[in-house]
C-alpha cells in the first residue's frame, strides 16, 4: 500500500515537469557538456538532477494560478491539478518548500551554483507571482531568456564538479543562448494558442499571426548563420545546423494546425540542442 502510494505521488511529480523533460532538461544539459571547459560524463546524472527539481519549482508555480488551471485544462489535460492529482492549495505549499530544497541541493556543489539557484527562484517568482508570464510577449521573452541564462550557469558549474572559473567559450555561450531564447522562444507559444486566449495571454503568435511565424523561420536561419561563423563551423557542421533551421522554418510557415505546431516545437528544440552542442565541437577543433 505504501509502495503504491509513493509510485502515485512520484508520478504526480512527473507530471508537473513532463513538457520540461522534453523541452527544457535535454538542450540545457546538452549546453552544460558541451559548454563546460572540462566535466565527466559522470556529471550527466547530477546535471539532470538539479535541472530537474529546479523545473519541478518552476512546474509549481505555473500550474497553481487560476488561469494557469483554466488553460491546462484545455491544453495540458493529464497535469495533476485538472487531472485531480493533487489540490490547489498542497501544490503551492510545495512550491514554497521546493525554494529551500533547491537551494540545498545546490549547496552541495558550490556557492556559485546556490547563487545560480537562487537566480533561478526568483526568476520563477517575477515570471509566475509578479505577472511577467502574463504581460507582453517581449517582456516573457525577455523573462525565458533570463531563465534559460540561470539554468545554463547553474547546469555547468555542476558539469564542472566544481567551481572553475569560466573561460570566454562559456561567457560567448551564455550570451548566444540568451539572445536565442529571447529571440525565437515563442516557438512554444504557436501550439498553445488557443490555451493562451482563454488565459487572456497576448503572446506574439496571437499578436502577429502570420508575420511571427515568417519572422521566426527567418531568424533561426539567421541565427544558423551567425553560430556557424562565431564557433568558426567547417562546412558539413554549419549544413547541418542550416538544415535543421530549415525544416524549422518551412514547417513553421506551411504547416499551421495545432498538431504540426506541437511537431514543429519538437524540430525546434532538436535545432536547439544542435546550437547548444557546438561549443564542444570548436573546443575539439582547436585541439
Amino acid at each position: 500500500m505504501a509502495t503504491k502510494a509513493l509510485s502515485y505521488h512520484l508520478h504526480t511529480l512527473f507530471l508537473f515537469t513532463k513538457s520540461d523533460l522534453k523541452t527544457l532538461i535535454p538542450p540545457v544539459a546538452l549546453f552544460a557538456l558541451a559548454t563546460a571547459p572540462s566535466y565527466s560524463l559522470f556529471r550527466l546524472q547530477h546535471i539532470i538532477l538539479w535541472l530537474w527539481v529546479h523545473a519541478l519549482q518552476l512546474g509549481l508555480a505555473n500550474q497553481t494560478f487560476p488561469r494557469a488551471i483554466a488553460e491546462d485544462a484545455l491544453n495540458h489535460p493529464d497535469r495533476p491539478i485538472p487531472a485531480r492529482r493533487i489540490s490547489v492549495g498542497a501544490a503551492r505549499a510545495l512550491r514554497w518548500a521546493m525554494i529551500p530544497l533547491c537551494l540545498l541541493l545546490s549547496a552541495a556543489y558550490g556557492p556559485w551554483t546556490m547563487l545560480a539557484s537562487l537566480g533561478s527562484s526568483l526568476f520563477i517568482w517575477g515570471y509566475n507571482e509578479c505577472g511577467g508570464a502574463n504581460g507582453h510577449w517581449f517582456i516573457r521573452n525577455a523573462l525565458n531568456a533570463v531563465g534559460y541564462s540561470v539554468a545554463e550557469v547553474g547546469a555547468t558549474l555542476v558539469a564542472y564538479g566544481n567551481e572553475s572559473e569560466a573561460d570566454r567559450t562559456v561567457c560567448i555561450s551564455i550570451a548566444l543562448s540568451a539572445g536565442i531564447i529571447l529571440t525565437t522562444i515563442h516557438m512554444q507559444d504557436f501550439k498553445d494558442v488557443r490555451g493562451d486566449s482563454v488565459a487572456g495571454r497576448v503572446t506574439l503568435p496571437i499578436a502577429y499571426p502570420t508575420l511571427s511565424r515568417v519572422s521566426t523561420a527567418l531568424l533561426l536561419i539567421a541565427w544558423s548563420w551567425g553560430l556557424s561563423q562565431t564557433w568558426i563551423l567547417d562546412v558539413a557542421a554549419a549544413a547541418g545546423v542550416g538544415v535543421l533551421a530549415l525544416v524549422v522554418g518551412v514547417r513553421l510557415v506551411v504547416l499551421t494546425n495545432v498538431h504540426a505546431d506541437k511537431v514543429s516545437f519538437y524540430w525546434y528544440n532538436a535545432w536547439l540542442c544542435a546550437a547548444y552542442m557546438l561549443p564542444v565541437y570548436h573546443r575539439l577543433r582547436l585541439e
